[in-house]
């Protein structure tokens, strides 16, 4: 070989589980910004956040994998309550989803950053002891 390492499996999952959910940010962005479909949006949101909470867990980051999924319906909720908003016919109250949506998705967003910038929750309770 010249050097060149062969790609693994697992870099292969990675990087194509990474596209699936850039692509569903992606199809929700547009929904929300050309389409004005926002429940769709909220979905495409609420779709790629559980693959990256999905591929957390699986690596054993579970406080990761919370945030996320908390994060994803969090946006599913404030995309309803914004299209309740703005008179579209959906089942729920428009400002409970807003409120709902919004402290889920500053909690999850807390979870996950506060992950990324505290270490692990191991080294977290060697801190603590």
């Amino acid at each position: 070989m010249t050097g060149q390492r062969p790609v693994r499996n697992s870099e292969l999952v990675g990087t194509l589980t990474r596209a699936v959910a850039i692509g569903c940010f992606g199809a929700g962005a547009i929904a929300a910004a050309i389409t004005q479909q926002l429940v769709l949006a909220g979905a495409a949101f609420l779709a790629g956040h559980t693959i990256l909470a999905t591929v957390a867990m699986s690596a054993d980051r579970r406080r990761r994998g919370v945030g996320l999924s908390l994060a994803g319906v969090g946006w599913l909720s404030l995309s309803v309550g914004l299209a309740a908003q703005r008179g579209a016919d959906v089942a729920i109250p428009e400002t409970p989803a807003l409120l709902v949506g919004g402290v889920l998705v500053a909690l999850g967003t807390m979870l996950v950053v506060g992950e990324s910038g505290g270490g692990t929750e191991r080294d977290v309770d060697e801190r603590v002891e």
